[in-house]
């Protein structure tokens, strides 16, 4: 099993498939890298990198304070070993923290940016529910609930249930508490016109709560191009994967380059 030492003090899990243009996938809290199995088919044109961040999945953990900042540095490790100087960062749900302050951190490694149902702070009512109840499930090491409610609302593919539910069942509850409360802290709307990158915005049509989100990408960032993707809710790589990768293959088909 590939794995990269991270601070030479504990181990993070990856997985790579496929040659050409890397792309590397970031998980929201708790679900791992297996968020992205339906991305595979992409591995035909472009090099597929998906990880898990420390202390979730596969992936070993200290007992450091998580932040931010820290997780990019872990993502930034990985492309060192990876011998990767630039790639495409492509985010799902809160994963888009990462994204985003790893292209404010390291620029010169990031080419561009896929946001899916993301967003740069959390400001709303329904999305601050959202994090407040994984803080407490978290709290209350209800994981076996997280991951039947993870399971059940990203597919109804059995089989892709049952993987999802088990890989959800390996995240640190401590670990995931701490990536909750610092996802509803974290904020970098002030700094996104630092972003001098091209960025995808992917969201679901029927996902109300975050189009607002949309509109502070199209406001603060230099260049966005935004899809909605129609019928669909929160959670398009899974539900909706076949017009998820094809909006992504076109947007990389096209890719702007800036300085």
């Amino acid at each position: 099993m590939p794995y990269v030492l991270i601070d030479k003090a504990f181990q993070m899990y990856y997985e790579t498939n496929g040659e050409g243009l890397p792309i590397v996938f970031i998980h929201p809290p708790a679900l791992g890298l297996v968020t992205f199995h339906k991305q595979k088919p992409l591995a035909e044109k472009y090099q597929l990198i998906t990880y898990d961040i420390r202390g979730n999945g596969r992936s070993g953990y200290l007992n450091e304070k998580i932040t931010i900042p820290l997780l990019a540095k872990d993502l930034n490790r990985l492309l060192e070993e990876l011998q990767i100087e630039e790639a495409v960062f492509c985010s799902y749900s809160n994963g888009a923290s990462i994204a985003l302050e790893f292209a404010l951190s390291y620029p010169k490694k990031t080419k561009a940016l896929i946001l899916a149902s993301g967003f740069s702070e959390v400001s709303s009512f329904l999305l601050a529910q959202q994090f407040r109840v994984g803080m407490m499930t978290a709290r209350l090491n209800g994981i076996k609930f997280l991951a039947k409610i993870f399971a059940l609302s990203h597919t109804g593919e059995k089989a892709f249930q049952r993987e999802i539910y088990e890989y959800v069942l390996k995240v640190n509850p401590q670990i995931l508490y701490e990536m909750y409360k610092v996802g509803f802290t974290y904020n970098c709307t002030e700094r996104l016109s630092e972003i001098n990158k091209p960025v995808l915005l992917i969201y679901g049509q029927q996902d109300h709560y975050l189009h607002k989100y949309c509109k502070i990408f199209e406001k603060k960032l230099k260049y966005t191009e935004t899809v909605l993707i129609n019928q669909s809710k929160h959670q398009v790589p899974t539900k909706h994967f076949r017009e998820f990768n094809k909006i992504i293959d076109q947007f990389l088909q096209n890719i702007p380059s800036f300085s």
